[in-house]
This record gives C-alpha cells, sequence and structure tokens, in this order.
C-alpha cells in the first residue's frame, strides 16, 4: 500500500509528500487500513534502520504522517458527535501519533474527540475529563516508565461515567496491563479494537463514513 512512496518522500525530507500520500490512501482505503498497512510499517522500517544521519529522515516520516492524519480528521459531516472520546497521552509519553490515527478513524464514523497530546499531567486530565465528560478516554503509553497505572485509577475512580481506557505498549511492558483489566479499565491492544471501543454510542449511528 505504497509503502515505499512514503519511504521515498520521506527520504527527500518532503514531508508535504508524505502528509499528501496518507491522505490519498485514507480516502482510498480508510484510516485504519493506511495505519496498520502503510503508516506502521514505513516507521518500523525507518525506526529499525536509523543511524543518526536518518533523524532528519525519520522525523519528516513522522511529521508528514501526522499532518496526513490531522487531514483525515477534519469534519466532514454536519453531525459529527462532540464530547464523546477524550485522547490523551499519559504523563512524561510523546509519541502521540497512533493517538492522531484513533482521531482520524473515529472522524470516519462521525465520532468526535478532544485530542490533549502529548504528556498530559494527570492533574489536568482529571480537569479536562469533569469539564468535557467523555463517554470514553483513552490514555497511551508508549513505553514502560509512563505507564502509570496508579495515576490512572485515581483519575478513574472520580468520573463512573467515564470508561477509562490504556492503549499502547507501555502498559503491557509494564506488567501493569492485567491490573487494569481487574479494574474494569479497557486495554486496548490495536487500532481496531479501540475504534469498536470508542465507537459505541448510545443512540444508532451510521457507522461508514
Amino acid at each position: 500500500m505504497r509503502l515505499l512512496d512514503l519511504l521515498d518522500a520521506a527520504r527527500d525530507l518532503d514531508s508535504g509528500a508524505v502528509a499528501g500520500i496518507v491522505v490519498t490512501l485514507t480516502a482510498r482505503h480508510g484510516v485504519a487500513a493506511t495505519w496498520t498497512g502503510a503508516c506502521v510499517p514505513a516507521l518500523r522500517r525507518m525506526a529499525a534502520g536509523a543511524g543518526p544521519a536518518d533523524i532528519a529522515v525519520e522525523h519528516a516520516l513522522t511529521e508528514g504522517i501526522a499532518r496526513g492524519l490531522d487531514l483525515a480528521s477534519v469534519p466532514r459531516h454536519a453531525d459529527i458527535r462532540s464530547n464523546h472520546v477524550l485522547l490523551a497521552c499519559a504523563p512524561g509519553e510523546q509519541h502521540e501519533l497512533p493517538l492522531k490515527a484513533l482521531a482520524a478513524a473515529l472522524f470516519e464514523r462521525r465520532v468526535g474527540t478532544f485530542s490533549l497530546g502529548a504528556g498530559l499531567p494527570w492533574p489536568a486530565l482529571h480537569a479536562a475529563t469533569g469539564r468535557t465528560a467523555p463517554s470514553t478516554a483513552v490514555i497511551w503509553a508508549q513505553t514502560a516508565e509512563t505507564a502509570d497505572a496508579a495515576g490512572l485509577f485515581a483519575v478513574a475512580a472520580d468520573f463512573a461515567g467515564t470508561v477509562f481506557a490504556a492503549a499502547g505498549p507501555g502498559w503491557l511492558a509494564a506488567g501493569v496491563a492485567p491490573r487494569l483489566t481487574r479494574a474494569g479499565l479497557a486495554h486496548l491492544t490495536s487500532l481496531d479494537l479501540a475504534i469498536s471501543a470508542c465507537a459505541r454510542v448510545p443512540e444508532p449511528l451510521d457507522m461508514e463514513a
């Protein structure tokens, strides 16, 4: 799915071209297929062979994919549901690209999001949840160091009306995933699973964009 095109554009340091490829692919195949079939393989291949001289190329690829996903997240429907899903990275976590993919995939399904970005402190998440009253809050942790189960439990305990979910490999790496599920918090291990969890709404909703 145009994996080599993405890599070639990144090697040219053309993040705009990377973004254009991502937008084209999402229009043809949808966000989830584009993310899993092109973006993730490109990012993994780049990371596997990256040296100091390739950092700029890796940045061009990441920036281009982020820009393309942002463009794919532009609401195209009048009935986008706001206040539905809150997306944030755990404190200290800077890898927000997977949450951009989730936001774009949810917009395809007319599900609105609040995307609060990287490194959100727990008090800020607590305040944002109280202010927006989302039905679901997804917290991303890429590494074991940022997978703070205690912090997530503390916030979730104050908002019975919000389903809190942990996403990202950090929760598994930290060995806290079983604790999350025992406590009733969802542990989302794939984009498709996250979409299914976040797209559940109380009224019927056409899930085809």
